[in-house]
């Protein structure tokens, strides 16, 4: 029966450190995404520089 315990801890390590891992790239795209990169790659337009809010 412990056996069987410490496989299923090992998944769950495993699991969690899967869902870690997505969730960290996730943070770090959300993070690192930015509008002028919207404008050019995806909305193929540009805004005004008067509606461009700059950090």
């Amino acid at each position: 029966m412990a056996a069987q315990y410490a496989f299923l801890a090992l998944w769950l390590v495993g699991l969690f450190g899967i869902i870690g891992i997505v969730i960290n790239a996730v943070t770090r795209f959300v993070n690192q995404d930015s509008q002028s990169h919207d404008e050019q790659f995806v909305w193929r337009r540009r805004l005004p520089p008067e509606a461009v809010k700059r950090k």
